[in-house]
């Protein structure tokens, strides 16, 4: 995992997303660099002027009754007495650039300037569908202000590029005289009065250029946007952060998360540090490189995993429901690369990079515990327009529409693919199982590639048996009388003492023995032993997750003891979860106890 500021990662994928999602639809790369400069003296006077500083502190100094408006207000007047201030800089080229009129109702310009948590991304690639990315450009600006200048694609009917303008985003605030109301958003730009009133809007052509080398602004004469954010901090960041600091976090996060998209040649990234300008590459990032291999030796996979180095591929059902509105849906699939590691490759490892055709990693799914004494690996999770890098074989028309699907399920962070609004209002019935059951069956495929190749059928009832009681506790300690319902569930279960968080880590997955039965709820709770019998003192279920898709948990308590306690779905044959106990100083011997209520399927 990244070692950098995590506030930063934020604000990397965000940036980085925007400019990768309106690369031109050309064979060239969107190229963005990131560049940081420390304005200071007469050089930071001259930027102030040319911001019109003053502006902005008289209308912050009205906002400070507010906790934003009083932050601002303390920034502006820091920067004025030290005479000094960073700037970011992101320019990104081979873009298409801020198109659309100044009121359009989506366009770029629109979605990215004027409007709040709202995209015209219309890719079926597009990483973002919420428009977040914009919003963290402000939170990270000491004086929530971020400028922009942009040199469009396409001709604008009226006006000649550069196209100029910034906005900050203060509180509402009212006059010193208390007769005007100002809404919060103050404008760096030109006024347009007509009939319908006054109206800020860019500022064009030379006028552009002019103020834009004023503030640092200047871009090359190719289509893309700069946007720079004033006084660049990271928010959550308990120390200010040097440039240098920054710039390599920057290069590293880059590699991290967009890894797929530099890795085909979709994306370029570069962060300047006072001149000096370094290459995001991944040649120096060796630890990327399982995952990048698992694509370059796709061709070659094994069916089997035997040797470090050795890829294996698996295909994985993904089952899209119709649209609300009657469009297509699709029995698709996605494409699971998994490679054996090497005993040094210690970084990602066990871990499942979720990509799509946008070329970015959603996210990095931590199946650590699937290689509990099995082979450790690194592997790659293809869906959508991204399901056959690797191959010579092109994208069909259910990739698309998987595409579309795994899009509408990523929440505003881009994440995760989860149940979203977005997938409620967009799908038919069926949604929620088929983006819920993508996690429990990557771990199931897992578990067939990586695990040693046991008879469950045969060895489950026993193995279960010498791990944990199913139904009730043996009183006092004994465990002569067999449960019930230990003669209907099979299943498996691990738990182990992890001595870095000093808690009890544990696993499992339990399943009927009769395809006539379900299960209707599973309990679990953890037993401290002595001398190799239980005691009546338990430890308390920290947490406790399922990947089996439309389970329901909870940890209600027991005796005064929190356990947990997963209720699935209608129809559920089996269950797996994991969970931890909270913090064990004592470290006395633990086991699990299982209790599971099996019942006769319900009729439908």
């Amino acid at each position: 995992m990244s070692h950098g500021e995590p506030g930063l990662k934020t604000f990397v994928r965000e940036v980085l997303q925007n400019s990768n999602d309106a690369r031109l639809d050309n064979d060239q790369p969107a190229r963005v660099t990131f560049k940081l400069e420390s304005l200071q003296d007469d050089e930071a006077i001259e930027y102030l002027r040319a911001l019109d500083i003053e502006t902005w502190s008289d209308h912050a100094n009205l906002a400070t009754d507010t906790e934003s408006g009083k932050h601002i207000a303390e920034a502006i007047k820091r920067i004025q007495d030290e005479e000094e201030l960073r700037v970011l800089t992101i320019e990104d080229e081979n873009t298409e650039g801020l198109l659309g009129e100044e009121n359009a109702d989506e366009s770029n310009f629109t979605a990215l300037v004027r409007d709040v948590l709202f995209s015209s991304k219309s890719g079926d690639t597009a990483g973002g569908s919420y428009g977040l990315g914009k919003a963290v450009l402000w939170l990270y600006s000491g004086l929530s202000l971020v400028m922009f200048n942009s040199t469009l694609s396409e001709p604008d009917p009226e006006d000649q590029s550069p196209r100029l303008i910034g906005r900050t985003r203060l509180p509402t605030h009212k006059s010193e005289d208390g007769d005007t109301v100002y809404q919060g958003h103050g404008w760096y730009g030109s006024l347009n009065s007509d009939e319908e009133g006054a109206r800020p809007e860019s500022i064009w052509g030379d006028e552009s250029e002019s103020i834009a080398d004023a503030l640092h602004l200047s871009r090359p004469d190719v289509p893309g946007t700069s946007i720079q954010v004033v006084d660049f901090r990271v928010p959550t960041a308990e120390e200010r952060l040097d440039n240098e600091e920054l710039a390599d976090q920057i290069t590293e996060m880059a590699i991290e998360w967009f890894w797929p998209a530099i890795y085909r040649g979709d994306l370029e990234v570069a962060v300047e540090v006072e001149g000096e300008t370094k290459q995001a590459s991944i040649d120096e990032y060796p630890q990327y490189e399982p995952f990048t291999t698992c694509l370059d030796d796709r061709d070659d996979s094994v069916s089997q995993l035997d040797e470090p180095g050795d890829v294996a591929q698996e295909t994985i059902s993904l089952n899209v429901p119709e649209k609300s509105d009657g469009g297509d849906g699709a029995d698709g699939q996605l494409d699971l690369l998994v490679r054996y590691a090497d005993s040094g490759e210690y970084q990602h490892r066990n871990e499942v990079a979720f990509v799509r055709g946008a070329g970015m990693v959603v996210e990095y799914y931590d199946r650590n515990r699937v290689v509990v004494g099995n082979q450790d690996f690194h592997a790659v999770l293809l869906g959508g327009r991204a399901r056959t890098w690797g191959t010579d074989e092109s994208s069909r028309d259910a990739d698309t529409i998987v595409e579309e699907f795994l899009t509408a399920a990523e929440p505003p962070q881009h994440d995760e693919w989860v149940r979203t609004e977005t997938l409620a209002n967009s799908y038919s019935r069926g949604f929620r199982t088929a983006v819920e059951g993508v996690k429990s069956d990557v771990t199931e495929t897992l578990r067939g590639l990586v695990a040693p190749d046991v008879d469950r059928g045969t060895t489950g009832p026993q193995r279960l048996g010498n791990r944990f009681k199913i139904g009730n506790e043996a009183r006092g300690g004994r465990a002569d009388r067999e449960s019930p319902s230990s003669q209907r569930v099979t299943g498996n279960t691990n738990i182990s003492f992890d001595e870095v968080y000093t808690h009890w880590s544990f696993n499992g997955e339990v399943e009927p023995l009769s395809d006539r039965n379900e299960i209707r709820a599973v309990t679990v709770s953890l037993i401290r032993m002595a001398e190799e019998r239980a005691t009546s003192d338990r430890l308390p279920v920290q947490n406790i997750s399922s990947d089996t898709a439309g389970v329901s948990i909870s940890l209600p308590e027991q005796n005064g003891v929190q356990v947990g306690r997963l209720e699935p779905t209608s129809g559920t044959s089996k269950i797996s979860f994991e969970g931890v106990s909270t913090e064990d100083n004592r470290q006395v011997e633990t086991r699990l106890k299982v209790s599971v209520d099996v019942a006769e399927r319900r009729e439908k």
